[in-house]
């Protein structure tokens, strides 16, 4: 009987040490919910810019069955005013990429709009607003490639801002290679904008090696 007692004495230190021991013991935390941000059908494309606390603008792109043709929209939430408005549009390509500037120092927000199409004449898309204080909004047109040029084009745009103007660089091409093969060269355009227009400069490569000289004296 003694051992017995016995028995049972040491089974339940043995359980109130183990209860004591998990109670002690560090709980793990739990593993968090990651929640997916992947767009459904049919949005394609969604970014945010934020221009300055409370003023964002939200682009977005969706299109069923088909890749290269859909719509856009800019959502524009002023939550310091408590306004908010959308801007829509037809799409031609998908988005690439979308940044804000001030091109022409006038204060006002140009949102730049970056879509990548599939015809080599028109495989650079540019969608472009400018938006006032008080929250209307200009569409500005992204000059066109001369007619020469087009001859040359077959896309592979290079676009990148640099002291406040906007780059635009590819390869081009002889006529008869229409398949874009063996470029002969590339070519370098430069946009300013000044009064909601835009001017195209052609950046040479004696301009460039010029350019190179001034930054290396610099």
């Amino acid at each position: 009987m003694m051992k017995i007692f016995y028995s049972i004495a040491a089974f339940s230190l043995a359980l109130a040490a183990s209860s004591c021991s998990s109670e002690d013991a560090p709980k793990q935390p739990a593993a968090p919910t990651v929640k997916s941000n992947k767009l459904t059908e049919p949005f394609r494309f969604h970014k945010a810019i934020e221009v300055k606390p409370g003023l964002t603008f939200d682009v977005l792109s969706w299109g069923r069955g088909a890749e290269y043709v859909g719509a856009y929209m800019i959502l524009r939430s002023d939550s310091a005013r408590a306004a908010y408005k959308s801007i829509n549009g037809e799409l031609e390509g998908e988005i690439t990429d979308v940044w804000n500037m001030d091109m022409d120092s006038d204060g006002n927000p140009e949102l730049f709009i970056q879509a990548k199409g599939q015809d080599k004449d028109s495989y650079l898309k540019m969608y472009i607003y400018e938006f006032t204080e008080s929250g209307s909004q200009q569409q500005l047109r992204f000059p066109d490639l001369t007619s020469s040029t087009r001859k040359s084009y077959r896309g592979k745009d290079s676009v990148f801002v640099k002291d406040g103007e906007l780059f635009r660089e590819f390869p081009i091409f002889e006529e008869a290679d229409t398949a874009g093969v063996n470029p002969t060269g590339k070519k370098l355009l430069q946009y300013s904008l000044r009064g909601n227009n835009f001017n195209v400069k052609e950046i040479k490569d004696e301009d460039k090696k010029e350019a190179d000289k001034d930054q290396k004296k610099k």
